[in-house]
C-alpha cells in the first residue's frame, strides 16, 4: 500500500516537470538505444560466424597440395599446384588414421558449362560420394551421384544452385537433361540445396558442378594428381590430433626427409573462425564499453535532476517528516522516481534501439539481431543506471533535517 502510494505520487511530481523529465528519459533513451543497436550489431556478426562454421561440414580438415617449388633443378607443379598429392594419399589417410572417418578426394577446374542455349563458367569438382556427407549439402532436387558410378567413370552431374540458375530457367527441369563441360556431355541427375558464400567469403559455393572423380581425372582434367582431400574427423576434439597424424601419414608416403618442409597444406579452418569470432567478441567488448558510456551520460542527467528535485522540494520532505514518514520512506520515495526515469527511458530506448537495428540491417551489410539477450541486457543496465544514480540524491533527501527544512 505504501509502496503504490510512494509511486502515485513520484508520477504526479514527475509529470509537474515535464520538461525536466523529458530530458533525463530522453538521455537514457539515447544511451539504451546506443548500447542495444550495438549489442545488436555484435550478435548478428557471432551468429553469421557460427552459421559458417556450421557450414563448414562434419569436423573437416582440407587437406591442399602444397604450391609449386623446386627440387633437385626441376619444378613439380600442376597449374600452380604439386603433383604429389594422388588418389591413393585419400585411401591411406582413411585407412591408417584412428581419427579420420573418411576422406574424398578432390580436384577442381574453371570450365564452360552449357545446357542448349544456355552457357555459363562454373567450377567443375571431380570428386567422391563422401564429399556430399562430409560437407553437408543438401538435395534440392534428384540425387548424388554413387561410388559405383565413380568407379566406372559415368558421365553424370550434380549441379549447384547458382550453376542450376544460370543453365536452366524455371521452366526447364534440370534432372535427367544433358549438359557439356568443355565438349563432354554429362547427365543432370540432382542439384544441390543453395550453400552460400565460402568460409573465407571470397567466392560462393554454389557455382560448382560435381562430377564422379574418375570421370573428371580421365575424361575432363587428363591428371592423375589431387588438389585437395577433404577429411571428416570422428569428434571435434580430435581435430588437432587428427592433423597431426595425417601430416605424419602424408610425409612418410611421400618420403619428405626430417626438417623439410611440406609438399602439402592441412586447413582446419574451424580455427580461424574461432579465432575470428574471439576477435569479434573483443571488439564488441569495446564497442559495448563506448555504449555504456553513452547511458552513463544518461544516468549523469538522472543524477544532477534529481539532486534538483531535492533541493526544490525541502519544505515538502520536512513536511512528510513533521507527520510521520520515515527516512526510509522519503529515500525509497526519491529513488523510486529516479528508477521510474531511468525505466522509462530505458522502455522508449529500447523501441528506438529496435527500430535503429532493423534499419542497420536493411540499409547496411551488417547483420543486427536483436535477442531476448539483448532486450535484458538493455532494461537492465537502464535499471541500473537509474539505481545506482539514485542512490545519493536519495541519501541527500533523506538526511534533510526537517526543522530547517520548514523553516526554510
Amino acid at each position: 500500500m505504501r509502496l503504490a502510494r510512494n509511486l502515485k505520487l513520484s508520477v504526479r511530481v514527475l509529470l509537474g516537470n515535464r520538461v525536466r523529465t523529458a530530458l533525463a528519459i530522453g538521455g537514457t533513451a539515447i544511451g539504451v538505444a546506443g548500447v542495444l543497436v550495438v549489442a545488436a550489431i555484435g550478435e548478428g556478426a557471432r551468429a553469421a560466424v557460427m552459421r559458417r562454421i556450421e557450414g563448414l561440414g562434419r569436423n573437416m580438415l582440407v587437406v591442399t597440395a602444397g604450391k609449386m617449388e623446386s627440387r633437385a633443378g626441376r619444378t613439380l607443379t600442376g597449374e600452380g599446384w604439386t603433383r604429389r598429392l594422388r588418389v591413393e594419399d585419400a585411401a591411406a589417410i582413411e585407412q591408417g588414421s584412428r581419427h579420420v572417418l573418411r576422406a574424398a578426394p578432390g580436384q577442381d577446374r574453371g570450365m564452360l558449362a552449357k545446357a542448349g542455349p544456355f552457357q555459363s563458367p562454373a567450377t567443375v569438382l571431380g570428386t567422391t560420394p563422401d564429399w556430399q556427407r562430409i560437407r553437408e549439402f543438401s538435395l534440392a532436387q534428384g540425387r548424388f551421384f554413387t561410388e559405383t558410378e565413380n568407379l566406372a567413370r559415368q558421365r553424370v552431374a550434380v549441379l549447384g544452385w547458382a550453376a542450376r540458375v544460370s543453365l536452366f530457367p524455371d521452366s526447364i527441369q534440370p534432372v535427367g537433361s544433358t549438359i557439356r563441360i568443355g565438349w563432354v556431355p554429362f547427365e543432370v541427375v540432382g542439384v544441390l540445396a543453395a550453400k552460400g558464400v565460402s568460409v573465407d567469403g571470397s567466392a560462393t559455393e554454389d557455382d560448382r558442378i560435381i562430377v564422379p572423380l574418375e570421370t573428371a581425372l580421365r575424361r575432363l582434367f587428363n591428371t592423375e594428381y589431387l588438389k585437395m582431400i577433404f577429411l571428416e574427423v570422428r569428434a571435434t576434439s580430435s581435430m588437432t590430433d587428427a592433423q597431426a597424424e595425417v601430416a605424419a601419414i602424408l610425409r612418410e608416403r611421400h618420403d619428405i626427409p626430417g626438417g623439410a618442409s611440406d609438399d602439402f597444406s592441412i586447413q582446419n579452418q574451424r580455427v580461424v573462425l574461432a579465432a575470428e569470432l574471439a576477435t569479434q567478441a573483443s571488439f564488441q567488448r569495446l564497442i559495448m564499453g563506448l555504449g555504456f558510456l553513452s547511458l552513463l551520460v544518461g544516468g549523469a542527467g538522472i543524477l544532477s535532476i534529481m539532486l534538483l528535485s531535492a533541493r526544490e522540494r525541502r519544505s515538502e520532505i520536512g513536511l512528510r517528516v513533521a507527520v510521520g514518514a520515515r527516512r526510509p520512506d522519503i529515500a525509497a520515495q526519491f529513488l523510486a522516481e529516479a528508477l521510474l526515469l531511468a525505466t522509462a527511458g530505458g522502455v522508449a530506448g529500447v523501441v528506438a534501439g529496435v527500430g535503429a537495428a532493423d534499419l542497420v540491417s536493411s540499409v547496411t551489410a551488417w547483420e543486427a539481431r536483436v535477442s531476448g539477450r539483448t532486450l535484458l541486457v538493455a532494461i537492465g543496465s537502464a535499471a541500473a543506471i537509474g539505481l545506482c544514480f539514485g542512490v545519493y540524491p536519495a541519501w541527500r533527501a533523506a538526511s534533510v533535517d526537517p526543522i530547517e527544512a520548514l523553516q526554510s
